[in-house]
């Protein structure tokens, strides 16, 4: 969402709310629902080149669960608050790089579909979640890990 910084200059506060999708962000781990994500803000003039940006995102997110790799969703809603300087001779302000930095930021470090999901077998790769599978749970310990078979 890009904002001409002539307007932004004229007006004290700005409101602004859009929805983004998918498609409008590179570096974010997991991937929006259907819905996308609800943006809601306002832009206030703090100077001549400074502004502060404030917004609320409301969305779901879909992160892989870390254990079975079962898409897992997420209800997320952030806050997000600081200031912005333009330098002379840029004409716009996109809000779209600050807004895929709050994700970025917010994103949980690990997603699990729930607390006691049991992941994926190591030799066939069952989910095990869904059914059992036949495979021989301790013929193949690496030695090297033998002494932390104790331990279980």
């Amino acid at each position: 969402m890009n904002f001409e910084i002539n307007k932004l200059l004229q007006e004290e506060i700005i409101p602004f709310e859009f929805v983004v999708k998918n498609t409008d962000f590179n570096e974010i781990e997991g991937k929006l629902d259907e819905n996308g994500g609800l943006i809601r803000g306002t832009i206030e003039k703090i100077s001549r080149g400074t502004f502060l940006v404030s917004f609320t995102i409301e969305m779901t997110m879909i992160y892989p669960c870390a254990r079975c790799l079962e898409p897992t969703p997420i209800d997320c809603c952030y806050e997000y608050s600081d200031t912005v300087t333009v330098e002379d001779g840029v004409t716009t302000l996109d809000l779209l790089p600050i807004v895929e930095e709050c994700i970025y930021i917010n994103e949980p470090y690990r997603v699990l579909c729930r607390e006691d999901c049991a992941g994926l077998c190591p030799k066939c790769g069952n989910n095990l979640n869904h059914k059992q599978c036949d495979c021989e749970k301790s013929d193949d310990l690496d030695l090297r890990f033998e002494a932390l078979k104790k331990l279980l």
